[in-house]
């Protein structure tokens, strides 16, 4: 499908932000967005001359960044888009991401048009009930799992009746549940825990240095070996 230039100026910003300050390079543009060289070039040219900070940064990994803190006045979801949006975050029910994707769903849905807040609002969502995961009670504290994970801080868990500090690494979801990735500390290795049988999460303020997990993608490539708490 052909995306309108302005469009795809609005999503060439989008893109340079989320990844702000790390440079991107005009051919990884080009081919995130299907169009040639030159054609990014002139799209970031254009959004210079609109005003848009963006700054170039030389070297072999360099490319073209935007001042991280700039934003674009807001952008209005289409009716589609406003409604893929909401279905997409009410997945996350059950989730480590829950309160966020709440937050973030109420913020689209305010700005949505009138007929998609009904069909949200009555259920009328073309997602079958069988794609939604399995519902379990919040756990307290296993939304600072993501942050954790973020900043390398080491966590503190009551997982099933028993204190471990882990590493926290990966939150992945498979078979209809959520489960953190974390290097177990007690006797080492990558192991598995089900978020919602984590009774408790504390944070310690430690940060670690991932040492131990050069191996973690290649673990996770074998999940169904990787033991998972009990």
């Amino acid at each position: 499908m052909r995306v309108k230039r302005s469009e795809r100026l609005h999503a060439v910003v989008d893109h340079l932000r989320a990844r702000a300050p790390r440079p991107v390079s005009a051919e990884r543009l080009a081919g995130e967005f299907g169009v040639s060289r030159r054609t990014i070039e002139r799209d970031l040219a254009a959004l210079r001359a609109a005003g848009v900070p963006l700054y170039a940064v030389d070297g072999r990994s360099g490319g073209h960044c935007v001042v991280a803190d700039y934003s674009l006045p807001p952008l209005n979801f289409r009716a589609d888009e406003a409604l893929a949006a909401a279905v997409a975050l009410d997945l996350l029910t059950g989730s480590p991401f829950e309160a966020a994707a709440r937050r973030a769903r109420d913020r689209i849905l305010a700005a949505a048009p009138d007929a998609v807040r009904a069909e949200v609002s009555a259920g009328v969502v073309p997602v079958d009930a069988v794609l939604r995961p399995r519902r379990v009670p919040p756990t307290p504290g296993v939304a600072l799992l993501p942050g954790a994970i973020a900043r390398r801080e080491v966590v503190r868990l009551r997982y099933r009746a028993a204190v471990r500090d882990v590493e926290p690494l990966r939150l992945l979801h498979g078979d209809g549940f959520w489960y953190l990735v974390a290097w177990s500390r007690p006797g080492g290795g990558v192991r598995g825990f089900r978020t919602d049988r984590i009774e408790a999460v504390e944070l310690t303020g430690e940060r670690f240095v991932a040492l131990h997990h050069d191996d973690v993608d290649a673990d996770l490539s074998r999940w169904d070996r990787v033991p998972v708490g009990r």
